[in-house]
Formats: structure tokens, sequence, C-alpha cells
């Protein structure tokens, strides 16, 4: 759930930045009014559903049901209610709108799925580099400190310092058990591994079975547990999945996965720009139209962004998915190399699964519990097998460099056209 959410999160902080700014003579007596009424109306569903239905496998599909109406919430309010354009007349825009965006999420998990307020602080921290590079932005904006390359240093600087403050947001607490705290140090001395500190996420109103290790370097490195899933594993299972999350270091996924994370804006600028130029070449006329007033129909406005939410739901379910899955697969089998078996990591989904209702159920981003232990069961069978599971993963990498190549050649391809690009400028002026 923390990787779905902090995805939605990124996503609504990309749709802030590519939605159009327009304005439309409306009342503002009808659009505080309606305003009012879309967020009872938000509220009263959730109460309503939460009311009605409170079984698993029925509350999962209404999260995503629920999340999905958060967007186009949130795009009405950017657009038609004009909130994208009083905020960008002010400082940090982005930031509140983020926020904003925040609310309806943090509502969805409280009222819904009965997280307590804790997980606000989660909610808050997965998204705290996001803000922090905002902040950043716009404070040397504001004194006219801007020079070349400035993204990037604000960039690498989050990355290193992100952590520590994320720790600091959490509801964490130091692990206390001071045996299972020397097996796992020892166990992670023994693999080259330095961290900073054990935590263990405090009670969250409903169980979560997780387990991570953040940052990137040592000062700023973390390991922490769900206490739900400290309570059902042995200490061998909970090795398994701290070998899981060496798997993770060892292959740098977290920095693949930040580069797929980086792209989503560049995947979608390109296709923006390849749009108008299908538009322009089909009809110059509407183009000329939307240059001389300066501004987009609001049903063309809302379109533009539910058509940003499907191609960002695209790339997440179709290509960012397909790198995740592969990367948890190679942390699991890199998990049974280290412990030199699969049993303690396969015990350890076993017992998710069968304490969640999981065990057969499809995921869109991790595998199946019930494939991963299938997959573990065969890897380690005989060597010819264990090598071409290693040549698959170099494949892997090897495609996504290609992905990410292939993206940065076509917005540069674009650009290149400067005689189309000229005539578009104005108009990307109006809906950038």
């Amino acid at each position: 759930m923390i990787y779905e959410d902090l995805i939605y999160l990124w996503l609504a902080f990309i749709i802030y930045e590519f939605i159009p700014v327009t304005s439309y003579k409306i009342s503002s007596i009808f659009l505080v009014s309606l305003f009012i009424f879309k967020e009872f109306l938000f509220i009263f569903l959730l109460l309503i559903v939460r009311k009605k239905i409170y079984q698993s496998h029925f509350i999962n599909f209404l999260d995503k049901i629920f999340i999905g109406l958060s967007f186009i919430f949130y795009i009405i309010d950017l657009s038609f209610l004009s909130f994208k354009t009083y905020l960008d007349k002010i400082y940090f825009s982005s930031l509140i709108g983020i926020l904003w965006f925040l609310h309806y999420m943090f509502l969805v998990r409280f009222l819904l799925l009965r997280f307590t307020l804790n997980y606000l602080k989660i909610l808050l921290g997965i998204i705290l580099p996001v803000l922090l590079l905002v902040i950043f932005q716009d404070i040397f904006n504001i004194f006219n400190l801007n020079f070349e390359g400035e993204f990037f240093l604000f960039l690498i600087i989050i990355i290193i310092i992100s952590p520590f403050l994320i720790i600091k947001i959490w509801p964490v607490k130091p692990l206390d058990n001071l045996a299972l705290r020397e097996i796992i140090l020892n166990f992670l001395k023994k693999n080259k591994v330095k961290i900073s500190e054990i935590y263990v996420l405090d009670d969250l109103g409903k169980k979560l079975y997780t387990a991570g290790i953040i940052g990137f370097l040592p000062p700023f490195k973390y390991l922490f547990f769900s206490k739900p899933l400290l309570s059902i594993l042995s200490p061998e299972e909970i090795l398994g999945v701290v070998a899981h999350e060496i798997g993770h270091l060892k292959k740098r996924h977290n920095f693949w996965l930040l580069l797929l994370l980086l792209n989503l804006p560049l995947f979608l600028l390109t296709l923006l720009i390849l749009s108008f130029l299908i538009a322009y070449y089909f009809s110059p006329q509407l183009i000329d139209i939307i240059k001389n007033k300066k501004t987009l129909p609001v049903s063309l406005e809302i379109s533009l962004g539910i058509g940003l939410i499907f191609l960002a739901f695209i790339y997440i379910r179709y290509i960012f998915s397909f790198f995740l899955r592969q990367f948890e697969r190679e942390a699991d089998f890199l998990s049974a190399i280290i412990l030199k078996s699969p049993q303690p990591i396969i015990s350890a989904l076993f017992k998710i699964g069968e304490v969640t209702g999981q065990l057969y159920r499809k995921s869109w981003h991790h595998y199946g519990i019930f494939e991963r232990i299938e997959f573990l069961k065969n890897a380690l069978i005989n060597e010819e097998i264990f090598n071409k599971i290693q040549k698959k993963f170099l494949r892997i990498r090897i495609i996504l460099l290609l992905w990410i190549i292939l993206n940065l050649a076509l917005i540069l391809v674009i650009l290149y056209l400067e005689n189309i690009i000229k005539e578009l400028n104005l108009l990307l002026s109006c809906v950038i």
C-alpha cells in the first residue's frame, strides 16, 4: 500500500504541473456552493460505504474506486473550480496543490480503510522529497538565486537527507527486542550492509505486513518493520525478509525505481507534444482558436486532465509495474542465495499470505504471493535454471536502460523540429 500511495501522490504532483491554467466567468457563489457540495458528497459516500460494506475483498476494490474519484475531483478543483489559477499567483503553489490532493487520499484511508491519524504521517513522509523540491525551488525563485543545474543539485540533496526527515515524521520506534536486534545487526554486518537504526512502525489502525530499507547513504539508511509483521514471523523468517531487502540494496533497485518515477513526466510530456502535433496536422484551425482565446474549453481541459491520468495509469500499470515485479522477484532470488536456502523467505511469504488472505491473489506490483513461492521453489533446483534466471535479470536492466533512452531520444527529436515548435509555443504556454 505504501508503494501505491507514493505513486498516487507523485501522479497528483505531475497532474498539477501539467494541467492547464485558465479562468472562467462563473459566479463565485455557484463555485463555492459546488465546492462544498462536492466535499460533503465525497465524505458522505465514504461513510455510506464504510457502514454498509466492510469485507476485505470488497474494500480493496472500493479503495481503488475512491482513489479514482479523488483524481476526478482533484482535476475539477484545479480546472473548473479554478484552484490552479489562484494558486499559481502565489509561491509554493505546487506544495499547496499536492497537499490538497493529500486530503482526498487521507479521507479514503481514514474513513474507508479505518487507518488512524498515524497513517497521515506515513503519507506526509513518502511525499516529503517532492515537497522539499518544490520548497527549495520556490525559495530560490523568491530571492532570484536560480542557476543552471539547480534542479539536479536539489534532487541530490533531497535524496540524501529525505530518509532522515522521513523517519522523524513516521510513527516509528527503535526495535526494543534486544535479542532480535542483535541477530539482525550481525546478519547485516556479515553481508556488509551498514544502517543507522532498526525501527518498528507503530499501530496504524489497520494491520500492515511490510518491511523495507530507506536511504542511500549509511548515516541516513534505516531498516523498518511493521509491528504486525514481527508478531507473526520467527527470527529465521525475519532474516529471510532482511535478506530480501539486502537484495534490493545490492542491486540498487531504489535508484532504478527513482529513474522510472522521474521518467513518468518525460513520458507524459512526450505524448502531450505528440498529441498537439497530430492535432495541428489534422485541425490547425482548432489550434488557432485556442491560441487566440488563450484558454481551453472547460470540457477539453477536464478531458486533458483525465487523459493524463489514463496515460499515467498505462505507464504505471504496464511499464513501471513490470520492472517493479522483476525487482521484487530478483530480491526474492537474492534472499535465497544469501541464506543458501529459499525456505526462510518462502515460509515468511506463506505466513503473510495466510494471515492477510492474499495467498492466491494476484498483485500488479509484486507478483502474487503464491507465484513468488513457486518461483523460489524452482529457482535453485540446478545450475542451468540458476544461470537462466541471472541472465533474465541482466536483460531486464538492459530493457530498462533502452526504455529511458528511447524517451529521451523521442523528446529530443520532437524539440528539434523547431519550425513546428514555434507554431506551438503560444499553445503550450496556455496549457502547461
